[in-house]
Order: C-alpha cells, then sequence, then structure tokens
C-alpha cells in the first residue's frame, strides 16, 4: 500500500473532526467567522517559525498567482461549506451536495490535469455516493420549501472542495513542500476571508454569522488551538504530502472517510445513534477506499 494513500487516509479521518469541532464551538457560543478565520490563523502562525526558520519553504514568488487562486478557493470552500445552512437548508442536503466534490474532482481531474477517468474510479466514486446517501439518509427533511438559493450555495461547495484537490495536487506535481503547500494556502485564504468579511457583513448582519471579537476566554483559545492542531494543521501535513503521490481523483474518494468519522465521532461524543443506515453508509464508504487501495494507475512521484 502506498505511503501517499495512507498518508491521505489519515487526513481523511482527522478531517472527520472538523464537523464535530465546530458542532462543539457553535455550543460555546462562537460565530462562523470566529471559527473559520481564527483557526485559519492559528494555523498560519503554527507553521511561521517552521517556514522562517528554514527559508527552502518560503513561497517564491513564480507561486503567488498560485496561491492567490488557491486562497480563494479555499475561502469559497470554507463559507459555502455553511451557507447553504443559512437558507434553511436541510443539513443533510447540505453535506450531501457538499460531498459530491469526487465527482466534480475526477472530472477537473481530467480537464485540468490530464488524469484518465477509469471504471476503477467511476465505480470506486459511485459506491461512495452511495454510502454517503445511505450514511446521511435519517436527517433527510420533507421540507418542500428548500431555498433554491440556498442548494446552489451548497454545490458550489462541493465544486470549490474538488477545485481544492485539484490545486492540492497541482502543488505535487510542481514539488512544493507539504508545508510550502500549507503555508502559502492558510495565508491566502486568510487574506480573502478578511477581505470578504465586510460584504458579507453588509448582506448577512447576523452576529452569530459575522462576529469577530477577540474577547474570548482563555480557555476557548486553548480549544480553538487543540481544534487547529488536530482537525486542520495536521491532516493537511498529510493530504498536501499524500497527493505527491496520488492522484488528485482518488484523493477525492478518499476525503468521503470524513462523514463516516464524524460518523462516529457524533455517536461517541454527542449520544448521536448509529443505526443500520450508518453501517450500511460507511460500508460503502470503505469498500469505496478498498477500490482507491487497489488502483493500478496511480502515479508515482515519490
Amino acid at each position: 500500500m502506498k505511503k501517499g494513500y495512507l498518508l491521505l487516509t489519515l487526513g481523511a479521518i482527522l478531517y472527520g473532526t472538523v464537523i464535530v469541532g465546530g458542532q462543539f464551538f457553535v455550543q460555546l457560543g462562537l460565530s462562523l467567522f470566529q471559527l473559520v478565520l481564527f483557526s485559519m490563523v492559528i494555523q498560519f502562525l503554527c507553521i511561521l517559525p517552521i517556514v522562517l526558520l528554514k527559508p527552502a519553504y518560503q513561497i517564491e514568488k513564480r507561486f503567488i498567482s498560485f496561491f492567490l487562486i488557491y486562497g480563494l478557493i479555499g475561502a469559497g470552500a470554507e463559507l459555502a461549506q455553511f451557507g447553504g445552512l443559512f437558507f434553511r437548508v436541510p443539513v443533510a442536503v447540505v453535506a450531501f451536495l457538499c460531498y459530491t466534490q469526487p465527482l466534480w474532482t475526477i472530472l477537473f481531474g481530467r480537464l485540468i490535469l490530464g488524469e484518465p477517468i477509469t471504471g476503477r474510479k467511476v465505480a470506486a466514486t459511485a459506491l461512495a455516493l452511495a454510502g454517503v446517501a445511505v450514511l446521511l439518509a435519517p436527517a433527510w427533511s420533507g421540507n418542500s420549501n428548500v431555498s433554491g438559493v440556498g442548494l446552489a450555495i451548497a454545490l458550489a461547495g462541493g465544486v470549490l472542495f474538488s477545485l481544492w484537490v485539484i490545486w492540492g495536487r497541482k502543488s505535487g506535481i510542481s514539488k512544493l513542500h507539504f508545508v510550502t503547500t500549507t503555508f502559502g494556502w492558510s495565508i491566502f485564504t486568510t487574506l480573502w476571508l478578511m477581505l470578504a468579511w465586510p460584504l458579507i457583513s453588509l448582506w448577512i448582519p447576523d452576529r452569530s454569522i459575522v462576529s469577530l471579537s477577540l474577547a474570548l476566554p482563555p480557555l476557548y483559545w486553548f480549544y480553538l488551538v487543540v481544534f487547529t492542531l488536530i482537525a486542520g494543521l495536521i491532516p493537511n501535513f498529510c493530504f498536501f504530502r499524500g497527493l505527491r503521490s496520488m492522484e488528485a481523483g482518488a484523493a477525492g474518494i478518499i476525503l468521503l472517510l470524513e462523514p463516516l468519522v464524524a460518523s462516529l465521532l457524533a455517536w461517541m461524543l454527542f449520544d448521536q445513534e448509529i443505526g443500520l443506515g450508518t453501517a450500511v453508509g460507511g460500508f460503502l464508504i470503505l469498500l469505496s477506499n478498498y477500490f482507491v487501495g487497489n488502483m493500478l494507475d496511480t502515479p508515482s512521484q515519490e
């Protein structure tokens, strides 16, 4: 089993803590922008000493435009995954639309990176999406008054996440160190989020969304640091390192381990029931990852 596959799998498992951690901070009263922006800044500050001590990790001028685009994709993806919720789209619907990411990743992988669309990829994607659908089925709502704008935002989240994977793969192809990629992505995502904040504040003046007060208890800051390390910095290192030797399409399928891990953590931490649907959905997602782990067409750039 390739090292890249193992690293991507570990990253996907750790990304599963994002949703559960987000729920925890919502219960503490943090706003959307406090959670997204503060965790991004903490990630940047954690990497900064490494980059200052080793200039080889610094961003070369020729990659500035690359990271400008990557930061814009990252900021859009971070906001879009929550945006549909504020238009009263059910949580499960938002999640499923965001997790259409592998479909777009395989398509963009072909168009942008020239990656082949194989039968094994198609089969793995179908299994993974079926698993996500089954996993989220209990939470689907019969509400017929779902906002079209909200659905479009959630779907845009899936497209943006796929572009995030594609740009990560491009960084691997360019032989950028995973520290450099994480550093550049965190800087420019932070900048784009800061630029977007005034506009979103005018559009959605809800304090639970746009509040950016720094007046948080010290314990909350400690929680944010721990959350950023576990759900952000470490999995990003694993993800960007793994993308040096794995195709973007395969990586996109592996990332679907995230909702499975989130469901298990929600059961352990929030007493949310795990039923037959969760077990079946989880099995299909794991089966899809088995297909990915046995792909013969993954490139090797170790």
